[in-house]
């Protein structure tokens, strides 16, 4: 093979896990320009380049494509990095509210204490912190916590006050604001109801969402994650991704999803697309239901714990009216649904919208029928699960779902074996853990937290998990011609592992860690 003057890296002796079908594994590759030029074994790919180029010897480590994580939520994440308190850790509400105590203390007079993580499977009250508990930490400022889910805020009396919510307070279309036995709001409000608390909310600036960014995507490369998305944003953080685009300023490509309608706001015009290497925006994002965990996802059952069976945030005519001009704009569609009654309500729109030559995706797809499968396979649709909420969020799905529900949770041996392009992912911050190798564990072996299984019979193997953190995620994300797989022509994204997730155990698969991250052929991130 002739020497290539366009080749400014080699990396050799490794166990490169492509994820190209054609040419599944390797052991060097050659890069250039950012792109990969060429892979295959030392022999051949030794004889690129001269003799000054840099070579990386990889010691025999596994080398995978950059990881992708199809589903997250970027500035959300960042939040919780930066200013947000993170109420993920805390075992019961006085344990909370010293957090928040805490917080408080630092914040100047009157300003918002805002807090997120809880989960009532996690306290050891088994329920959510209302008014009264957070009137306790603070009756002078608004205090607003974000369960972790993201579908439900607990609020404080201030912040009830602040946003005008009383006994007389109706809810808007698709959101719950629970009352006590008198009437009162007990500061839990659910789904779109939110809205009444957003509308006031003060929101970041353009700064701080800089800064939430910032923090979020460094995390990631820690994770060997080289590519992202953020699944749900409003008009102003859209200006600041592509703020921070022009400026050379985002470390790793990010699919950003656009809201169509947004809580406490109502529907926000599309806006323009954006498709370039770093950043990419030309999908409109929907939500057709709540959270499993949080019981507010559409069920055609009642909920075990609840006896209700979730919220639909919209109605069918509205959902198709958006989603049709979104598609006509252009707009690729991906919709937030995860139980069966969404999920009808999603495909409905879908079978009506018709094929365009557009692949639209189902965020989540939590608890499908056979018959819904087949039909998501046969609008090629892609779906976009998170078998790490099997790990973090699994008692709350046995205590909540029906019986009849819990062999059908996050089937995702079904969804592939119906033909499915499927896309893991992780869904952070709403779970801790975001790290792929924990996903991937948690596809193969289907344990919650306290190691009981859900659904064993929908395990995937630790290929094909990989397969859809790497191609799977690329082509959920359209990048399928440029990332998911270390192929000629391809950008330079891989991760290199402390571990191979093909051949090490499954119950070690989540201590594999990422020693290097390279974006676009060069190392940004070291462990």
């Amino acid at each position: 093979m002739a020497r290539d003057a366009a080749v400014d890296l080699i990396l050799h002796r490794g166990r490169v896990r492509t994820q190209d079908l054609a040419a599944p594994e390797a052991t060097a590759i050659a890069v250039g320009a950012g792109r990969i030029v060429a892979v295959g074994e030392d022999k051949a790919i030794s004889g690129l380049g001269s003799r000054d180029t840099p070579r990386v010897d990889l010691g025999g480590a596994t080398v995978v494509p950059g990881l992708i994580d199809a589903h997250a939520h970027i500035w959300k994440m960042g939040h919780l990095l930066t200013s947000m308190v993170d109420l993920r850790h805390a075992h019961s509400i006085p344990e909370l509210a010293q957090l928040l105590g805490r917080a408080a203390a630092r914040l100047p007079p009157g300003a918002w204490l805002l807090g997120r993580g809880f989960n009532e499977a996690n306290l050891r009250e088994g329920r959510a912190p209302v008014r009264h508990d957070l009137d306790l930490v603070a009756n002078n400022r608004p205090i607003v916590l974000t369960r972790t889910c993201g579908h439900i805020y607990a609020v404080n009396g201030a912040a009830l006050a602040t946003c005008g919510i009383t006994r007389s307070t109706e809810p808007p279309p698709g959101g719950v604001v629970d009352r006590d036995a008198t009437g009162d709001p007990t500061g839990i409000l659910r789904e779109t109801a939110m809205g009444l608390v957003n509308a006031h909310l003060p929101p970041p600036t353009a700064a701080e969402h800089t800064a939430m960014i910032e923090a979020a995507l460094r995390h990631q490369l820690e994770l060997g994650i080289t590519s992202t998305c953020d699944a749900g944003v409003s008009p102003a953080l859209l200006e600041v991704y592509r703020a921070m685009d022009a400026r050379g300023a985002l470390p790793i490509h990010v699919n950003v999803m656009a809201l169509r309608k947004v809580d406490g706001v109502g529907v926000v015009p599309l806006g323009r697309t954006t498709v370039g290497d770093r950043l990419r925006i030309d999908t409109a994002k929907f939500l057709a239901d709540g959270g499993l965990s949080g019981a507010t996802a559409a069920l055609s059952q009642p909920y075990r714990h609840t006896k209700g069976e979730g919220v639909l945030r919209f109605e069918d005519a509205e959902l198709l009216a958006l989603a049709r001009e979104a598609q006509e704009a252009g707009w690729r569609i991906a919709t937030h649904a995860i139980g069966d009654v969404a999920i009808d309500q999603v495909l409905e729109v879908y079978e009506a919208l018709g094929r365009n030559g557009v692949r639209h995706r189902i965020e989540h797809l939590g608890l499908p029928s056979a018959a819904q499968l087949a039909r998501a396979a046969a609008l090629d649709v892609i779906a976009v699960p998170q078998s790490v909420f099997l790990h973090e969020l699994g008692r709350n799905f046995r205590a909540a779902l029906p019986d009849s529900f819990l062999p059908r949770t996050y089937p995702i041996r079904d969804m592939v074996d119906a033909g499915l392009t499927v896309a893991l992912s992780s869904d952070a911050p709403v779970v801790e853990d975001d790290g792929i190798f924990r996903g991937i564990q948690s596809a193969v072996d289907r344990l919650d937290d306290e190691g009981v299984a859900i659904a064993p019979g929908q395990s995937i193997t630790a290929a094909e998990a990989l397969y859809a953190y790497t191609m799977g995620g690329a082509i959920a994300c359209g990048e399928d011609a440029q990332r998911g797989s270390i192929t000629a022509g391809k950008r330079a994204d891989f991760a290199v592992l402390s571990g191979d997730p093909l051949t090490t155990e499954t119950a070690a698969l989540a201590t594999i860690t990422v020693d290097q991250t390279w974006v676009a052929g060069r190392l940004a991130y070291e462990r």
